[in-house]
């Protein structure tokens, strides 16, 4: 071989161990965070991680942390060491972030990052480094109400006996309520109610958790002793009240509570049913003389009148003999059976003429308008009967409600029924025909007026 030729060969030796120690130099790795909640409480945040490509020797995986400022881009100031790699190894976990001072609604920004080094001789990122994952900072808890069965007795709430053996205790939350948090920011919604009871009966068991909690009960012939009932909810970042709201916390159950409520023959498994029976139970409502109450039929803006007046503590012989003022309509005569409730529901401030001078006495009752009826119950007031405890919290419906709110295709602004549906779908009492329909034209049923009634009779407290 020339030496020339073994030069050749010898740099070429050189160069290709050159190019291996080369090579062999350290590989950061490829980091990322995988998962991480939208929403957070101000405590903590789970942050699912991962690296790849890990090369040569110990590394470590570090988590920095920023408070999100579009003004001023804030520098990630909070580090926390994940994981020490030592030589050539993926890697993955979740880690408990321990969130720094925050406030609700804050944007708080991660960054995952490879070094030689721990947090506390590490670098912080750059301001304007993108951010891997974020979570907004949820730290208020629920709002909304809780309600009990209607009734027209005195005891305090939570305490209040019930007519008869089965019941609904219902409730509306809310995670995003315009006088506590700035309207439309956002927040992590319902988690769980967290229903308890204790003594020896168990109630059905509820359903998914959604901002409005439908709870049935139904006492045992052999139920007995002190009750308790709470709800407490929680919303999705785990935010809880201080205290839950509480029925029967001290009333032991009384015979007439375990008696079975009035029945009719057409009712037995009808989404109405609970409604129905207690409100019949309460003398409020009754059925046909063959037995049944025709939970799908409809019934007249007449016969709405005298069911109104009935909750509001009238019978026939209280009732005006002739129009009041301002109720003078040309289709009610004072030979007709419902002219003293049309007279008094007109006179109460509950129900209106369809102009005209006109009251409409036998068309049909739309949904417009008996959430309108209601409506001018909350803010009118009741003089009597169960009208006294309509559920009424903090002002008139409206103020301050709605909590909650619904994106009606078919309700016009200025309708006569805007506001009173924006209103009982907002505290509960309505619901619509679909996630996008409220069909305030369309006749209601006497089921469906019964779910209304007993909802707006029911007393009704904020969640503590």
């Amino acid at each position: 071989m020339s030496k020339k030729i073994f030069t050749v060969l010898l740099l070429a030796v050189f160069m290709l161990a050159q190019f291996s120690i080369a090579s062999a130099a350290v590989v950061a790795g490829d980091a990322s965070i995988t998962a991480i909640p939208d929403f957070a409480n101000a405590v903590d945040v789970d942050i699912d991680w991962a690296v790849t490509g890990m090369a040569g020797p110990s590394q470590n995986i570090l988590v920095w942390s920023r408070i999100q400022n579009l003004a001023v881009p804030a520098v990630y100031s909070t580090c926390y060491d994940l994981a020490t790699i030592i030589g050539t190894s993926d890697a993955s976990g979740t880690y408990t972030y321990v969130l720094p001072a925050v406030a609700n609604g804050d944007v708080v920004e991660f960054l995952i990052t490879v070094e030689s080094t721990n947090c506390a001789g590490a670098v912080a990122p750059l301001a304007t480094e993108a951010a891997m994952g974020e979570t907004t900072v949820d730290s208020a808890p629920m709002e909304g109400i809780f309600s009990i069965p209607p009734y027209d007795g005195v005891a305090a709430f939570g305490s209040q006996p019930v007519a008869c053996n089965n019941f609904e205790l219902w409730a509306l939350a809310t995670d995003n309520w315009a006088p506590i948090v700035p309207a439309g920011t956002g927040y992590s919604g319902v988690g769980t109610w967290n229903p308890s009871v204790t003594g020896t009966f168990v109630p059905a068991p509820i359903g998914a958790n959604s901002s409005l909690l439908s709870w049935n009960f139904t006492f045992p012939a052999t139920a007995s002793g002190a009750w308790s009932m709470s709800v407490n909810p929680e919303d999705a970042s785990g935010n809880m009240g201080a205290t839950a709201a509480s029925f029967r916390t001290a009333l032991a159950v009384a015979a007439g509570e375990t008696a079975d409520c009035e029945t009719f023959s057409d009712i037995s498994g009808s989404d109405y049913e609970t409604y129905v029976r207690y409100l019949a139970s309460l003398g409020l409502i009754s059925g046909f003389a063959d037995g049944t109450f025709g939970p799908d039929t409809t019934l007249t803006r007449a016969e709405a009148s005298a069911l109104i007046e009935i909750s509001n503590g009238y019978d026939d012989t209280m009732l005006p003999i002739s129009a009041p003022a301002g109720c003078d309509f040309t289709d009610v005569a004072a030979s007709d059976w419902f002219s003293g409730w049309v007279w008094q529901a007109c006179a109460d401030g509950y129900m209106n003429g369809v102009g005209g001078g006109l009251f409409d006495p036998n068309n049909l009752l739309t949904r417009g308008q008996i959430v309108t009826i209601l409506n001018n119950v909350a803010n009118t007031g009741g003089t009597g009967g169960f009208l006294t405890t309509f559920n009424v919290i903090n002002g008139p419906w409206g103020t301050p409600f709605p909590y909650r709110s619904g994106a009606w295709t078919d309700v016009s602004v200025g309708a006569f029924y805007a506001i009173p549906v924006v209103n009982a779908y907002g505290v509960g009492v309505a619901n619509g025909t679909s996630d996008t329909t409220f069909s305030p034209d369309q006749a209601v049923t006497r089921g469906e007026f019964a779910k209304m009634l007993y909802r707006a009779l029911s007393q009704v407290a904020p969640l503590p």
